[in-house]
């Protein structure tokens, strides 16, 4: 491997994740912006028996968690802000903070839980991040017994391998380097074929557009986690008619370092469909099982411990034995877990094998190189072959990288803004469309007993018995300030239902979805996600949300909140009776998104695919795409491990053609 010889990376300097992205003022809001917001979480939260009064406190936590924000997302808030503040002037003919308390949450709950989907959605944008700067407090997590923050270690060895890490924001003039093959991308796609292909011999170049942090960077903190490990600080939204969040990874490992650790392999009735409408003869659950298993001792796939399954487990199995449904753990890639409860915000023991902590170490072990915070703009293409990219390092400096194949694997999301960039993959008109998106969504219910969401592994358990309907039923044990978040009242009963967050469970489901969206270029290079949800899949979210509702009855739940627009609460059999008389349409009901797929699928039509059976691209030679674009449809279940596979399967191929 010809490689120039590039600035080590120094473990002695603390990277500083609010180094960039940050105006000089911060983008504070104004006192009289902070006033606003102070009298908005007044009305919002008022004091309970564990929950202190919202107000100024609240403001000023809101204005830490705004701050590390692009400058368009805080203008975006302020004018929410000042959008409530003056909404009230034609009713009442005063400002909201100047109504009576009283009258201000009446007011805003009525805001929050309208009909009209356009005022509602505007509402819950004002009161999102107020609920949730509210209660990320150390006071609130030490009366419900949950930990605020994990220590990280004083000291953390240097592996040998960190030797071929280069951060790009320490790069002090431009490069270029050559290799066999450029991994733009180390995320699951990318990880897994980088060490295939360095296992193989090769050598290997892996260009990161994140940080690479380390254990003593996960503290446990949802928002020290969105800052440094989301792209975009966890507020990307898909516009359609549900609204959504679509969440995806921006670090070394990319979403796996942000994902739960569930692992499925892909049913083999979604590799039919494969193959029936895609002539994907290659693929189905039997041609793929030497690659999974590849992947799941690389992974130390398994059962979890059941000491960590959590209570949340425990009354699911009540309630779905009762029911006479198929449930049990869920297969995870965390070995020795200890239930710390935070998998969505970085393992802080490690023990979660993420790529970070698994295929990109292992690659880095047998000669790969990685450079970090290097943001792919171009791809070079000569004579019909990919033979490179040029990248822009956080420092400022330019990349150039030679090499005889490019493998990109930037995510469903950024993957087709990268080729479209730069004319690639398109030829189909596909490139970008077909977005699949796993909808999710969530249940809430109390019990009278401990429930303890924090102590215990997040999705640690699942129903079954709907899965061939394309019905996933997941855990969703949160935090507290994540937990407020999917609660839509208002005043004192949100106070009521956060007061009682250790009897608080949270059992979540997704879809295999039939609808489909578009990748769009953004603003700054983010992303533009559009997404309408079908009124067949709306069909099916209702149907998922009456099981639920049905086996938390069964299971002894006091209160059952499903949150649907008409219906916030069940308490027995009738007002679940009324849920299946009614007819919910997309937006009645929170969606949330996290598995991104198919934006540059293969396919073996041109006209109706962007990459060939092979992840080739079918307009320049030597140009692969490995990750979640790649595949086709939604698979029915969580996507790590068939990304996984198939970049493996998909290394293979590209080391049988290189010279």
């Amino acid at each position: 491997m010809s490689l120039v010889a590039v600035l080590p990376s120094s473990d002695s300097q603390t990277h500083d994740p609010l180094a960039t992205g940050i105006d000089a003022d911060g983008f504070p809001l104004s006192s009289r912006e902070l006033g606003i917001a102070a009298s908005i979480a007044e009305a919002l939260v008022p004091a309970g028996l564990l929950t202190s009064a919202g107000g100024e406190a609240t403001a000023q936590r809101l204005q830490s968690t705004l701050s590390p924000l692009p400058s368009r997302y805080v203008r975006g808030y302020k004018a929410l802000l000042w959008a409530a503040e003056l909404s009230t002037l034609p009713g009442y003919r005063r400002p909201l903070s100047r109504l009576d308390p009283a009258v201000r949450a009446a007011y805003l709950e009525r805001w929050a839980c309208s009909t009209n989907h356009m005022l509602r959605n505007i509402a819950r944008g004002v009161l999102l991040p107020i609920r949730t700067a509210h209660f990320d407090d150390p006071v609130f997590y030490k009366k419900v017994d949950c930990r605020y923050r994990f220590p990280t270690p004083a000291v953390e060895p240097i592996e040998r391998w960190m030797r071929q890490v280069t951060e790009g924001s320490r790069v002090e003039e431009d490069l270029e380097l050559e290799c066999e093959v450029v991994v733009v991308g180390s995320g699951a796609g990318g990880a897994a074929a980088a060490y295939e292909l360095a296992s193989r011999n090769r050598a290997v170049l892996i260009l990161e557009e994140g940080h690479y942090f380390r254990r003593r960077d996960f503290d446990g903190r949802p928002r020290t986690a969105y800052r440094n490990l989301y792209r975009d600080n966890a507020i990307s939204v898909a516009l359609g008619n549900v609204g959504m969040p679509v969440w995806t990874g921006r670090a070394v490992g990319g979403s796996t370092v942000i994902n739960s650790g569930t692992c499925y392999r892909t049913p083999e009735r979604t590799f039919n469909r494969w193959r029936l409408q895609y002539g994907l003869t290659e693929f189905s659950a039997a041609s793929m099982a030497p690659y999974y298993e590849r992947v799941e001792s690389m992974l130390g796939v398994g059962p979890p411990d059941e000491r960590y399954l959590g209570n949340v487990a425990k009354v699911i199995a009540r309630g779905a034995s009762s029911m006479g449904l198929r449930h049990g753990p869920i297969t995870r890639n965390a070995p020795g877990c200890d239930g710390a409860g935070v998998c969505a915000f970085g393992c802080p023991t490690g023990a979660k094998r993420s790529t970070d902590v698994s295929y990109i170490p292992e690659a880095l072990k047998r000669g790969a190189q990685l450079v970090s915070e290097a943001k792919v703009e171009s791809i070079q293409v000569v004579d019909g072959r990919a033979r490179g990219v040029t990248a822009r390092l956080a420092s400022g400096r330019t990349l150039k990288v030679k090499a005889q194949a490019v493998v990109i694997a930037g995510g469903a999301l950024m993957t087709p803004l990268l080729l479209n960039r730069n004319g690639l993959c398109n030829q189909s008109g596909w490139l970008g469309r077909n977005l699949s998106i796993h909808p999710a969504s969530k249940v809430m219910a109390t019990f009278d007993e401990n429930i303890d969401m924090t102590h215990s592994i997040p999705q640690s358990y699942s129903i079954e018995e709907f899965a061939d309907e394309g019905i996933m039923f997941e855990g969703a044990s949160v935090p507290p300030e994540i937990a407020s978040m999917g609660i839509w009242f208002v005043g004192k009963k949100f106070t009521e239902l956060m007061d009682a967050y250790r009897n608080l469970a949270v059992f979540g489901f997704m879809l295999q979805d039939h609808s489909r969206g578009r990748v769009f270029p953004g603003p700054q290079g983010s992303p533009i996600v559009a997404y309408n949800m079908s009124r067949a899949d709306a069909r099916r979210m209702q149907r998922a949300i009456e099981m639920l509702c049905e086996v938390y009855l069964a299971a002894g739940a006091k209160r059952v909140l499903p949150f649907v627009d008409g219906l916030y609460e069940i308490r027995n059999r009738s007002d679940l009776d009324k849920l299946r008389s009614m007819t919910l349409r997309p937006g009645d009901f929170e969606v949330t998104a996290y598995h991104p797929l198919g934006t540059c699928r293969i396919g073996t039509d041109p006209k109706r695919s962007c990459l060939g059976p092979d992840h080739q691209a079918r307009d320049v030679s030597s140009l692969y795409v490995v990750d979640g674009s790649a595949v086709p449809s939604s698979l029915g279940a969580n996507p790590q491990l068939t990304i996984m596979a198939m970049a493996l399967r998909a290394a293979e191929i590209i080391d049988s053609r290189l010279d």
